[in-house]
């Protein structure tokens, strides 16, 4: 049931959109994302980056393979990250991690990688900082397109924290690897319109052996700013994706049904936590410092496997 608060935020939105004009400030941001837009038209694609494997693959990959992206500034990877990746491998999935890396051209030089992380890694790489996530994977999936013996692929960023409980994750993975859905997301956004959110995503058989991934990926390019990468490839992969005659499915569905309203993860991370997601975005740990409930779960965090 809708809190007051979502009912209030909901009717506030709806009296909004039926004003017979535009406000000020939302003009004024449609128009600075028009020129952005125009600027970047020329955006070169994901591929263009600078890219050095730190940890080559040694063999091919089989089984659950998992690209896991990292913004990775400092001399070393962000804590959540390594234990992340570890509770991974842990679960079966063959991960290959990416820093996106400021700096000359991306250059490793400085990032300390610890060798327990090393060996949970099947390959790690570092990439030159330029087209997020998105132009990440892209670029991971061209040098390692996926093959036959794959099963699932797993595309992770580092924008949650978790496993936050041990027995809700191995529950999570046991869901996924059960659906019979074709592409799986955790959670879904409804604007402008019904997708899965991407940091959390997962591609089956039908999905990978199609040659949709590959052809969707190839497609994507450095773009210069997050909200592009967002309108561009986040919100439109899944439409894309069911036009291609797949079946997609979010683990969370939408806890609102409001499309004013639906990122569930900022405004009700509280209630995905409490119904079995066992992870929490940093933004919500940033902006809540002082949240007993926040604090109680990231004190219970299990620890990375050994």
């Amino acid at each position: 049931m809708a809190s007051l608060a979502d009912r209030l935020r909901t009717w506030r939105r709806a009296l909004k959109a039926k004003l017979p004009y535009v406000r000020r400030r939302e003009h004024g941001v449609l128009q600075r994302q028009y020129a952005e837009l125009i600027e970047a038209l020329d955006a070169p694609p994901a591929t263009s980056a600078a890219w050095t494997w730190v940890q080559p693959l040694a063999d091919p990959l089989a089984g659950d393979v998992c690209l896991f992206v990292t913004h990775a500034d400092g001399p070393a990877l962000k804590p959540h990250v390594v234990d992340h990746v570890a509770h991974l491998a842990a679960a079966g999935l063959q991960v290959v991690l990416i820093a996106n890396r400021g700096g000359p051209a991306g250059h490793p030089h400085g990032l300390a990688l610890e060798p327990a992380l090393l060996a949970r890694t099947r390959a790690v790489a570092v990439r030159a900082n330029l087209g997020y996530d998105f132009g990440a994977w892209a670029h991971a999936l061209a040098l390692v397109p996926p093959r036959p013996a794959w099963t699932r692929l797993f595309l992770v960023n580092d924008s949650v924290v978790g496993p936050l409980d041990l027995a809700a994750f191995e529950r999570l993975v046991a869901r996924i690897r059960a659906s019979r859905a074709d592409v799986i997301g955790l959670t879904e956004g409804l604007s402008p319109s019904r997708h899965l959110q991407s940091w959390f995503l997962v591609f089956g058989p039908r999905a990978l052996h199609s040659g949709a991934v590959e052809r969707l990926f190839a497609r994507v390019r450095n773009w210069p700013a997050k909200k592009q990468v967002i309108d561009v490839h986040e919100t439109r992969l899944t439409r894309l994706l069911e036009a291609e005659g797949l079946t997609t499915e979010a683990m969370f569905p939408s806890l609102s049904g409001d499309a004013r309203s639906s990122d569930d993860t900022s405004l009700r991370w509280a209630e995905l936590v409490q119904g079995g997601l066992p992870y929490v975005k940093t933004r919500v740990i940033a902006t809540h410092p002082a949240d007993e409930r926040l604090a109680t779960w990231l004190e219970a965090r299990p620890r990375a496997p050994r």
